[in-house]
């Protein structure tokens, strides 16, 4: 399986904490038994799943061509794709920011999946600094985008990236449109156990729970053609947090399914702030 370095480290809007986190949990991971079930099967990645199938619907059209997957993690969904789209890709491509899940964990999620790697590349590279301009025919993101620093620049190289006519799929949760900025403030003072690994402050990461328009804004300015549906969690867990008034002020999930015009239809922005 080849793996390409796309140099992240040249990408000036990452912060260093968000890295080293994720380079902490992915070593974490990749030491740890792992089963096809526990890789695939957990009530998150399922919902993923289903709304990556969802927006493949509402398009119209199959996962099929040149699929590029950003912010992969342990790259379960490029598996889970290998896994039922294969006959009808042509490439794979797996994209992560930390060493330790692209040369440990991803092939080893891989292998345990029994996944076809012969169309797999694995990238070590920032979702800010795409390298291919009308190549694929794809990007996927599972839970990935509310890591960006800069949202629009994000948008910007995804849109890039893509083929005239290509789409985004991406799942990711997001906060209410009336959500105050004092909610941001408040969250980045905060010092959260990351995952029972490390200690670490919210503000010295990248990670984002962006309100609704916020996403909207930014791809539209970045020349996507934009839509959404949201997604009902319909938990005991949600059920219960919901009656007890617990749910005010926390991220719901969404996902976004945007299309990049075809050549020769697309539109200058109709604003002139980027």
């Amino acid at each position: 399986m080849k793996i390409l370095d796309w140099n992240p480290g040249k990408d000036t809007l990452l912060k260093g904490k968000e890295i080293e986190v994720h380079e902490i949990y992915h070593s974490h991971l990749a030491s740890q038994e792992l089963t096809k079930a526990k890789i695939l099967k957990n009530s998150k990645r399922r919902m993923r799943a289903r709304s990556l199938e969802k927006a493949l619907r509402k398009i119209g059209k199959p996962l099929n061509g040149k699929v590029l997957e950003l912010g992969a993690g342990d790259g379960w969904c490029s598996a889970y794709m290998l896994s039922k789209y294969y006959a009808q890709l042509s490439e794979m491509h797996t994209m992560e920011i930390n060493p330790a899940a692209i040369n440990q964990l991803i092939p080893k999620v891989f292998d345990v999946v029994g996944v076809n790697t012969e169309k797999s590349t694995l990238i070590h590279g920032s979702f800010n600094n795409i390298q291919l301009e009308n190549y694929y025919d794809y990007v996927i993101v599972m839970g990935a985008i509310h890591h960006s620093s800069n949202l629009y620049r994000t948008f910007m190289e995804i849109q890039k990236a893509l083929k005239p006519g290509g789409w985004l799929i991406a799942q990711e949760p997001y906060m209410l449109d009336d959500t105050m900025n004092s909610f941001y403030t408040n969250r980045q003072n905060k010092v959260d156990n990351f995952k029972g690994l490390t200690e670490v402050r919210n503000g010295d990461r990248s990670d984002i729970f962006f309100r609704s328009c916020e996403y909207r804004a930014a791809a539209f300015h970045a020349g996507f053609d934009y839509q959404t549906f949201e997604i009902p969690d319909l938990s005991l867990w949600h059920f219960k947090r919901t009656l007890l008034g617990q749910n005010f002020g926390r991220p719901k999930n969404m996902t976004i399914y945007a299309q990049k015009p075809l050549k020769g239809l697309q539109l200058p922005t109709p604003t002139g702030w980027e």
